[in-house]
């Protein structure tokens, strides 16, 4: 019964690491005044208000209704700013990487990499941190010239071993540390497990957030252009996963048939909500399931 009342209260939207921390502080601060004031008439009914208020804003995020919206409407971007929340971070679900702690928590068993003279490394392709996906495609033979627009379009061959693999793998079992494995990540003495929050999918290795996708949708994609994207790029095993991650969230982008259904792929402008603010993304979504497939920031391709 406790059990059920707690998960009836928990928001994960809003706690975890995507707990607002204006709103947080903001709410301890009313909590703690309105505590106080109790605590004038019972020390207490004061302690047991004030345990009350932890417990809501600790499991939902916020003790005062609307908190979230408030926080958006109201507090200026110098403020947030010095809550290190970025007003221009937009918070999308890019996939694989995205910060330095999966690069931590990548490789941890392949030594050989590790012990790579400085030298070698710089010499190598796969020693660069910044590729421009549409070069790098274009360059392995992934992408090519579509042949009816003025646009990059899947080369034939590569699109056909990404149809296969994307359905070999919805036919399999994929577990997290496959999953794991899949993007070269490989640290065996952390688990991983795959989060579903709505259509969301979140791989943990502990309890490090190292890959979130907008979809099963989207996670099916990346992990078979992986086995694929090994065969047309030799040096693809020796990128490291935040690189291997920009270039399959971009790679999604040209996907032809939705993964799962088969069915069409629909472009889309969308508002995406932070605990903070509100940001205009490009949604790529599957027609008939509405699995979303890939999120970027306006702002960006406008750039």
């Amino acid at each position: 019964m406790g059990k059920e009342i707690v998960d009836k209260l928990r928001q994960p939207e809003y706690t975890g690491e995507d707990r607002c921390l204006p709103c947080t502080v903001v709410n301890l601060v009313i909590a703690a005044v309105g505590s106080l004031v109790v605590s004038r008439k019972s020390r207490l009914w004061g302690g047991l208000a004030f345990a009350g208020s932890l417990a809501c804003i600790y499991l939902r995020g916020y003790l005062v209704p609307g908190t979230p919206a408030l926080t958006k409407r109201y507090l200026p971007a110098e403020v947030l700013q010095w809550f290190g929340k970025d007003p221009d971070d937009v918070p999308v679900r890019s996939g694989l990487g995205g910060d330095e702690r999966l690069e931590e928590a990548s490789n941890a068993s392949s030594r050989e990499s590790e012990e790579r003279s400085e030298s070698t490394a710089d010499e190598s392709p796969a020693a660069t941190t910044d590729l421009d996906p549409d070069e790098y495609f274009l360059e392995i033979g992934v992408l090519t010239p579509c042949e009816e627009q003025d646009d990059l379009c899947l080369a034939e061959e590569f699109s056909a071993r990404w149809t296969e693999e994307i359905e070999r793998v919805e036919d399999t079992d994929a577990s997290a540390d496959r999953v794991a494995t899949s993007f070269g990540i490989d640290e065996r003495d952390e688990e991983y497990t795959i989060e579903s929050h709505d259509d969301a999918r979140i791989l943990r290795q502990g309890q490090r957030m190292i890959g979130q996708w907008p979809s099963n949708a989207a996670l099916i994609a990346d992990v078979s252009a992986t086995a694929v994207l090994a065969e047309f790029d030799p040096h693809w095993e020796e990128r490291s996963p935040n690189q291997k991650g920009q270039l399959l969230n971009g790679l999604r982008l040209f996907l032809e048939d939705c993964p799962g259904d088969g069915g069409a792929i629909e472009y889309n402008e969308e508002v995406v909500e932070s605990c903070c603010q509100s940001h205009s993304v490009l949604a790529v979504t599957c027609a008939d399931s509405g699995e979303r497939l890939v999120e970027f920031p306006l702002d960006e391709i406008e750039a």
